[in-house]
């Protein structure tokens, strides 16, 4: 299905059972909504699951990149769960889908009704705004890259199973190294705006064991400082967790989404 909005046409899919609790699934740069395929398959008896393609991804169109890419997204969200009424979901972010989350937590704090990270970060407290000089630096390095040099690292930085990364390394020859430029920016951007506040919603906090150190130390201490959050490490597992090792990432899921 496609919402068309006047911010852009975003594709997303439905799936289990109407009036069910919900769950939207976001993903991560250069990706699609098949890196949740395994989540749709075992939570769509019980739950009502949404999955789509970020803008610039996919079966989606650009936005103006003028705007705001996490809160363009949420506010395109919000406008899929007006047209299908639903008024609360559960919102599950991949890496720039986990800020993509918590701003939708922060910005609509009433249509959120718990949110559950894989490989992502916290984006309160802001970070210094030192970190915007980062953003020439960005398309220095990725403009150095010759294209398929680059996507065949992306997938191998990223995921651990060969089927992950040969997913990862196709979709992202697609989504283009343009698109991987401005959302690394953009994400920087997030860091640096920061939130007003920590999220109050209960909060699933995933990693994979093979992630790298610098996402797994701020995952640990985002859920130290966190008293409404769960921690859990999938084992056999890098960035793409829920891909990597989806019947033990499907296993913690299932278990948080019982609590709330």
């Amino acid at each position: 299905m496609y919402l068309k909005s006047e911010l852009g046409t975003v594709y997303y899919e439905v799936h289990g059972k109407a009036n069910a609790p919900t769950i939207i699934f976001s993903h991560g740069v250069s990706m699609d909504h098949h890196t949740f395929d395994a989540q749709v398959e075992a939570l769509k008896e019980s739950y009502q699951v949404i999955v789509w393609d970020f803008p610039f991804h996919g079966k989606s169109s650009p936005i103006d990149t003028s705007l705001s890419f996490s809160k363009t997204s949420v506010k395109l969200m919000i406008e899929i769960l007006d047209e299908l009424q639903i008024n609360k979901a559960v919102w599950a972010g991949l890496s720039l889908g986990s800020f993509v989350t918590q701003r939708a937590a922060s910005m609509y704090p009433n249509r959120v009704s718990a949110t559950v990270h894989i490989g992502g970060g916290s984006i309160y407290p802001s970070v210094t705004g030192l970190l915007k000089a980062l953003k020439p630096l960005v398309s220095l390095y990725i403009g150095l890259y010759p294209p398929k040099a680059m996507y065949k690292a992306f997938a191998e930085h990223r995921a651990l199973a060969p089927e992950t990364k040969r997913y990862m390394e196709e979709v992202a020859s697609k989504t283009g190294k343009a698109v991987v430029t401005h959302l690394t920016k953009e994400m920087l951007n997030d860091m640096v705006e920061g939130l007003p506040s920590p999220l109050a919603q209960p909060m699933l906090i995933t990693y994979g064991d093979q992630e790298m150190n610098f996402i797994k130390k701020n995952c640990i201490k985002w859920h130290e400082s966190s008293s409404n959050s769960q921690l859990a490490v999938i084992q056999n597992a890098r960035h793409i967790a829920n891909q990597d090792n989806p019947d033990d990432f499907n296993a913690v899921l299932l278990a948080f989404l019982k609590t709330v």
